[in-house]
């Protein structure tokens, strides 16, 4: 027998997954580059030195040679008092003051105008929009236009000490909004009973099991009007609310039939659409064409089509989510006769309806979509005839209400370097765990349990 299949790191119930990779995206590379020697140097105090003297002054006991691509390091002065710190940020510093860029090459310091990166940029949606928007962010923090090739996804620009440094945060700020958010999405049909024709009453949730929670937004019996509520929770684990809560509250209102569990992934500042629907095909035209003794008829052909469009474009900043949701529902209700010149066509009648908001939602907490209610109203007559009665002896008429309810639970995966500033930010995700915070908004999971098949 095949072994049990372990859990994987996207099967854990965490809001908030930081899974470290060997390495990051959207990391400047620069040729040549090499670290100074690790030593701690200073305190300096310089006022009005050109550059070349003070990094003479600085690397002074490291017999480190000095190499000028311009003349600019021979005339720009700096003045600062107090510095000091790790060689190559010193370097660094003096450099950026002099808004000038020092790079070390084979054991020589090289002073030059600006540094040559290159940034490889992931198929992240539309390479060439992705592509023009860094390209203009670019350009703000630089001052000079970079270079794009959309062909290898690149990005070549040049930038001193100062906007280097710059260049880099702007790209730190990318990388942490590359994160995935999942949505668990919950689609359920309720048929209403006779006692509950106008729809469910919402302001009832707040009292599962003997609480009495006040739902901010929620509508009561006698409005159709589409709500999102977002579920809260209790703090120390007294009462929360989840997916079977829901399912327990809608079924004392009717029969519950489940259109769709699916797992939507979308990338944050991307969209996902999913689509369910059945298609109706019917005759749309027809026509009729006499040429002497021989009749041709031709005829067109379209469709309808029954069922449901949801699209989420959903963004994650600040330990918060933020996006739309549109929602599309479209019913086929019948055909009717329609007679033009001798022919009868059938064509469709349909109904739509259209949801569309703005959302937004912490990690791990639940959004509700409800009070789409559509009422189907059917009448019958029966007596002697064929196709129609021609004496009606008996007439029946029924109507049946259903709603349908929308559950979204998101969750986010957030790529981390292994080598990156993000350490002392996991330790305060842990941290921020360890205090039971509600929901376990934030968790730090070891890599190794990453299931690359989920």
């Amino acid at each position: 027998m095949a072994d049990e299949r372990p859990e994987a790191i996207n099967s854990k119930p965490d809001s908030v997954l930081y899974l470290p990779l060997g390495s990051d995206v959207l990391v400047p590379e620069a040729e040549g580059g090499m670290p100074l020697p690790n030593e701690v140097v200073g305190p300096f105090e310089l006022r009005s030195e050109t550059l070349a003297g003070a990094l003479q002054l600085i690397l002074a006991d490291y017999q480190i040679p000095l190499a000028f691509e311009t003349n600019e390091g021979l005339t720009r002065t700096i003045t600062v008092a107090n510095l000091r710190g790790p060689l190559d940020r010193v370097v660094q510093k003096v450099c950026s003051l002099a808004d000038l860029y020092c790079s070390f090459e084979d054991g020589l310091l090289v002073i030059k105008d600006t540094q040559t990166f290159t940034v490889t940029i992931p198929p992240i949606g539309g390479d060439s929009d992705f592509l023009g928007s860094l390209s203009s962010g670019l350009a703000a923090i630089t001052g000079t236009s970079p270079i794009t090739e959309s062909a290898t996804r690149t990005i070549i620009y040049e930038a001193t000490n100062r906007t280097a440094d710059l260049a880099e945060r702007y790209f730190q700020r990318i990388r942490s909004s590359t994160a995935l958010i999942v949505f668990e999405v919950y689609i359920w049909e309720v048929g209403l009973t006779t006692s509950n024709q106008t729809g469910i009453n919402w302001t009832d949730f707040g009292k599962i099991g003997g609480m009495n929670i006040s739902i901010p937004g929620a509508i009561g019996t006698t409005s159709n009007t589409p709500v999102s509520i977002g579920l809260p929770s209790l703090a120390g684990g007294q009462l929360t609310y989840n997916t079977d809560s829901v399912l327990q509250f809608i079924s004392n209102y009717g029969a519950v039939k489940t259109i769709s569990q699916p797992q939507i992934t979308v990338l944050s500042g991307a969209e996902a659409t999913l689509r369910a629907a059945d298609t109706v095909n019917y005759v749309s035209s027809l026509s009729r064409t006499v040429e002497g003794d021989e009749t041709t008829v031709s005829t067109e052909t379209d469709s309808v089509d029954t069922g449901f469009t949801l699209t989420i474009g959903s963004a994650w900043d600040n330990a918060t989510i933020y996006g739309t949701i549109d929602i599309a529902l479209q019913e086929f209700q019948g055909f009717d006769d329609f007679e033009a010149e001798g022919t009868v066509l059938r064509l469709p009648t349909t109904t739509e309806r259209e949801l569309s908001t703005q959302i937004r939602i912490r990690p791990g907490d639940s959004l509700l979509i409800a009070g789409l209610v559509r009422e189907n109203d059917e009448f019958d007559k029966s007596g002697p005839g064929f196709r129609q009665p021609f004496f009606p002896t008996s007439r029946s008429e029924s109507e049946s209400n259903t709603e349908l309810v929308f559950l979204l639970k998101p969750r986010v995966i957030v790529y981390t370097s292994e080598t990156s500033d993000h350490d002392a930010f996991n330790a305060t995700a842990v941290s921020a765990s360890d205090a039971q915070f509600d929901g376990n908004m934030v968790t730090g999971i070891p890599s190794s349990l990453l299931d690359p098949s989920r």
